[in-house]
């Protein structure tokens, strides 16, 4: 690489580049400004029309008030006409009746049936018109009331009656007027206090409910400072999970346990890094120095093709490893995929009893088939299940010494079909065993024996196997009496 290739390099991975702004560096209005604008306009529209509705009862219940008044005060004249009897318009309102609020009335008309004004209380300017459409619409004995608006610029209540005289041939009609001066008054006062009321609510609302809001995202500004602190690569900061579990609880709970599968996850992928640089390094080492060594002068053909072979051998375990790790890498990215169907689990076994039995008596080890009396089916791809059984039994025929037994079993449980490869070798130690099935991970005890060696991916390569077919495996050992692997597998009918 070129001087300019290495400082382009160094510009792109030195910490001092300039960083991005953070995208959880708020652009516009805030959660809790928001929420607030939110609560504020709700709280508005409830005292608005909370408002209107006090405003609105208060004015029908003050001129129902007037209005009853007048239509007792207005059928009090009525009897005491039909009595032929005096009225003393200076008492009315003054009768101690308990069934309503009785006010002095204004002013007092009493009109013919020739639309003439027999008799009239009032001051000049208060006089009311006579409407003569108006009154002939009136029915006979039902009060009507009506605010008039008097030449003076006054604001009158006024209840008309149209009543039936002595002889009950003609009409006339009675007309009793009271001011709504006070009640103008009272609703001018009830504007001011609620129009003084609501802003006032509405202040005290707003603050409020922004001290709620910031109460409320309290947690959730922790879990914003926790994000940017883990953008920066700290993968070990935690979110305090607050004492209630209520939303934000589980939400900061949930938080906490995606960054600790993410930091699992990039743990792992470290070491998956620096194991698979290890383990490729080492047959390149040797290939490198059997080169070396054979170049530095001229050797015998038997000589050649013994470093050949050799190199041949570590060439051979590199694509084994570059195969696993292949497959691990499309497992891990879900681009393998399995071409299940019908399988006889029991031929399946058998065939692969014949296929290894010869690697097993080169080591003078007894491999033995533990055969169910009826058929296993299962859904499954055949080419995995033979890899897993593969797998295990070049595992067990690693780690047991000569002369011992290993066996193969094939059953069935309930809804699952069973295999079970047993051995009867050193044992895995009891701190080994939870960790079998990590990705380059061998066993702690030391062997002289070289084909006891591997890349420590078989295991985790029968472990994907299982679990993209819905089964199970577990690994039960006890040192100096071997171990054994049981595979659960869901049957074809299951």
């Amino acid at each position: 690489m070129g001087e300019t290739g290495r400082k382009e390099e160094f510009f792109a991975l030195s910490p001092c580049r300039p960083v991005a702004p953070s995208p959880y560096r708020p652009q516009m209005l805030s959660l809790r400004v928001k929420l607030t604008l939110y609560y504020l306009a709700i709280l508005s529209a409830i005292l608005l029309l909370f408002g209107i509705a006090i405003f609105t009862y208060l004015s029908r219940s003050l001129l129902m008030t007037i209005d009853e008044s007048l239509a007792y005060q207005v059928k009090t004249i009525e009897s005491h006409f039909m009595m032929n009897t005096d009225v003393d318009v200076s008492s009315l309102g003054d009768q101690n009746n308990e069934q309503l609020l009785e006010l002095k009335p204004h002013l007092l008309q009493v009109i013919d049936d020739n639309w003439q004004i027999r008799d009239e209380i009032a001051l000049p300017n208060d006089r009311l018109l006579v409407d003569k459409n108006e009154l002939q619409r009136l029915e006979v004995g039902k009060p009507d009331f009506k605010t008039v608006k008097l030449p003076n610029g006054k604001l009158v209540r006024v209840a008309t009656l149209r009543a039936k005289d002595q002889e009950g041939s003609g009409t006339y009609f009675i007309r009793l007027g009271h001011s709504i001066e006070a009640l103008s008054n009272a609703r001018r006062r009830a504007l001011i206090v609620l129009g003084v009321a609501i802003p006032l609510a509405l202040l005290l609302g707003s603050y409020g409910g922004l001290l709620l809001a910031n109460q409320a995202l309290k947690p959730v500004d922790r879990m914003t400072r926790a994000a940017e602190q883990i953008a920066t690569g700290d993968l070990t900061e935690r979110v305090d999970a607050p004492a209630k579990m209520d939303e934000i609880g589980r939400l900061a709970a949930t938080f906490n346990h995606m960054i600790s599968r993410l930091q699992a996850a990039f743990e792992r992928q470290k070491q998956f890094t620096s194991d698979a640089s290890h383990e490729l390094r080492t047959p390149l080492a040797v290939m490198r120095g059997d080169i070396e060594i054979t170049l530095r002068r001229e050797r015998t053909a038997e000589e050649y093709k013994r470093a050949l072979t050799s190199n041949l051998e570590e060439i051979v375990r590199l694509s084994r490893l570059v195969e696993d790790l292949l497959t691990l890498a499309r497992a891990d990215s879900g681009r393998l995929e399995l071409r299940c169907e019908p399988i006889n689990l029991t031929e399946l076994c058998e065939q692969m009893v014949e296929y290894i039995t010869p690697l097993a008596a080169q080591r003078e080890q007894i491999l033995t088939y533990d055969s169910p009396r009826r058929p296993v089916r299962v859904m499954a791809d055949t080419h995995r299940i033979k890899q897993l059984l593969l797998n295990l039994l070049d595992n067990a025929i690693k780690y047991t010494e000569p002369r011992r037994q290993i066996t193969l079993g094939v059953k069935t449980e309930k809804h699952n079909a069973v295999i079970t490869v047993a051995d009867t070798g050193r044992g895995i130690p009891a701190e080994d065993l939870p960790h079998i099935f990590e990705r380059f991970y061998r066993r702690s005890g030391k062997t002289s024996d070289r084909s006891a060696t591997g890349f420590g991916l078989g295991l985790s390569i029968v472990k994907w196997i299982v679990d993209a077919h819905g089964g199970k495996i577990e690994a039960e050992s006890e040192m100096g009496s071997g171990t054994t692997f049981t595979v659960k597998l869901p049957l074809l009918d299951a």
